[in-house]
């Protein structure tokens, strides 16, 4: 059991992001490929994604071999940026900090004795292993990334109305099956099951809390950030439907029509929500109102502009069809 041991002062600072963490997502996504078990809407992702594999990806996989284990360096606990500049991050970990997490693992025999030249950091394999990230990336998770950006949206979309009803307990005490909170008085502990170790307890200390919703992870899962707050990446609730299986919305609002439902699971303004489907701000505005008129949105004044958010139905329709994609036809 991990327990997270939580004060005040860490509640007062406990964020849910709205986002996925894509460099999370693809170590989630290789975590899928070695486990025994599949949950059914991953059954046909990972069958693709094992058939689109290739000996160039290798420096990579090579890391997530291990079920439940993850080596820190790829999954650093910075989600802003684009893939190139996270690529980038992991590329550049200094010498130090490779030596010290897959040296041992080398050396134990968990990782194969290939991964040695990229402990003792050399530039050449430091390049294999971000050229393996990306080309794993391309057939794992870029086919089907508008799906996971809009499933995560909605279950933060969900635990913002939680929020709203409940407070941040019930939001915790809801979060996921796999997660356990228990509140004593002015101590609070945010428990769960963890696959690789025992009664293993961290103190937040009132860095706070960044909760992290994840599509691909099998279990809930702690970023290691000494100097910032603790980071849980927790399983959001699988949706009805296989992952990347069809766009069921898309059929019956038309794709544009059903990209705006699925980008306003985060309460975006309306210039948000032209950039993320592609389309102009007036042809957003249009969707907008039309999902409006049909209950599935509601629109609020926010400033001098205004924020588009699910209703209840839309958060139905929106979990039950699966986001779809975000390419106007």
């Amino acid at each position: 059991m991990t327990t997270l041991r939580l004060n005040a002062a860490d509640l007062s600072r406990t964020v849910l992001r709205s986002e996925p963490a894509v460099l999370v997502e693809l170590a989630m996504a290789a975590q899928r490929l070695v486990l025994a078990d599949v949950p059914e809407h991953l059954a046909g992702w990972r069958t693709r994604t094992r058939a689109a594999l290739r000996p160039e990806m290798r420096s990579y996989l090579d890391l997530c071999r291990t079920p439940y284990l993850v080596p820190d360096l790829v999954t650093p606990p910075v989600f802003d940026g684009g893939l190139d500049a996270l690529l980038d991050r992991v590329a550049g970990t200094p010498d130090e900090v490779l030596a010290a997490e897959l040296g041992p693992l080398v050396a134990s025999g968990a990782l194969p004795a290939r991964v040695a030249p990229l402990a003792a950091g050399e530039p050449a394999a430091r390049a294999r292993l971000r050229a393996a990230m990306r080309a794993f990336h391309g057939v794992a998770l870029a086919p089907y990334w508008s799906e996971i950006e809009g499933a995560v949206r909605a279950d933060r979309a969900v635990r913002g109305h939680t929020l709203a009803a409940g407070g941040l307990g019930r939001v915790l005490r809801d979060l996921s099956p796999y997660l356990a909170w228990a509140e004593t008085g002015e101590h609070y502990a945010l428990s769960y099951r963890c696959a690789v170790a025992d009664d293993v307890e961290v103190a937040a200390g009132g860095r706070g809390l960044t909760l992290l919703p994840c599509h691909l992870a099998p279990q809930p899962y702690l970023l290691a950030d000494p100097g910032g707050p603790l980071v849980l990446v927790y399983p959001i609730r699988p949706g009805r439907r296989e992952l990347g299986a069809g766009a069921p919305l898309a059929d019956l609002l038309g794709r544009t029509r059903a990209a705006v439902l699925a980008a306003t699971a985060d309460a975006p303004g309306t210039s948000q929500l032209a950039r993320r489907v592609g389309v102009s701000a007036a042809t957003a505005s249009e969707h907008a109102a039309t999902l409006r008129a049909a209950g599935l949105i509601t629109t609020r004044r926010d400033g001098a502009g205004v924020r588009h958010c699910l209703t209840p139905l839309g958060e139905q329709v929106l979990r039950a069809g699966g986001p779809a994609g975000v390419r106007p036809r």
